[in-house]
């Protein structure tokens, strides 16, 4: 009996000791009240269009930076391969541009996840799955500006060589124009002289058979 006793002092003695150290309930109802939830944490907003337009921008200001460095305005503004392969590489590099922008965003986004305290081993192999395609992403970039710069090199090339074969062409008509206009007036002064010289010879014996008529009378 004195054991059971002694048991149940200890276990009194414990749950004092415990509702001491925890505190009444309406302590633990006035922290509640004070801090009901933690402050959420706010991150900006993406403006996915914003984003687009921007990267239009960029595209446009590239692609016409680099067209006007190799080639004439008038080649820019009148050939019709020209207008439509700008149209095509402006398409192209604003895709790429805005698919770094966003892969960009999204790596922050899973970088920020991961500080948060989220460890998992799936989230680092899609971190490492991402860079690896950032990284493709610049490499794609690069060789497409030195495709494109390459193009353009390629069509300046092309116009001057078009330019010097069609002057070329000109200037042989011109000198086949003025070859023949120079044999036809020499054709016609040389008709004129024979026929001068002709007109010259009837005339002398004209006059010398005057003469001899006249000796004979």
């Amino acid at each position: 009996m004195s054991d059971k006793k002694t048991l149940r002092s200890q276990a009194d003695e414990i749950r004092n000791e415990l509702d001491s150290l925890i505190g009444d309930n309406e302590s633990l109802e006035g922290i509640i009240d004070v801090d009901p939830q933690l402050p959420a944490h706010h991150r900006p907003t993406f403006n996915f269009l914003e984003v687009k337009t921007g990267a239009d921008k960029q595209a446009k200001k590239t692609i016409d930076a680099l067209m006007r460095f190799y080639l004439d305005s008038d080649i820019i503004e009148h050939n019709e391969y020209v207008k439509a392969k700008r149209k095509m590489d402006e398409m192209t590099m604003s895709s790429l541009v805005y698919q770094l922008q966003a892969g960009e965003r999204a790596l922050t986004r899973l970088l920020e996840t991961i500080e948060d305290g989220d460890m998992a081993p799936r989230m680092f192999e899609v971190l490492a799955t991402l860079q690896k395609s950032m990284l493709d992403i610049i490499k794609s970039q690069t060789m497409y500006l030195m495709a494109t710069e390459e193009s353009m090199k390629r069509i300046a090339r092309d116009s001057e060589l078009y330019q010097e074969k069609t002057n070329r062409q000109i200037s042989e008509d011109f000198n086949n124009e003025k070859g023949s206009s120079n044999v036809q007036r020499g054709t016609k002064d040389l008709m004129s002289k024979i026929q001068a010289s002709i007109a010259g010879n009837v005339e002398d014996a004209e006059i010398e058979e005057d003469t001899t008529d006249n000796t004979e009378e």
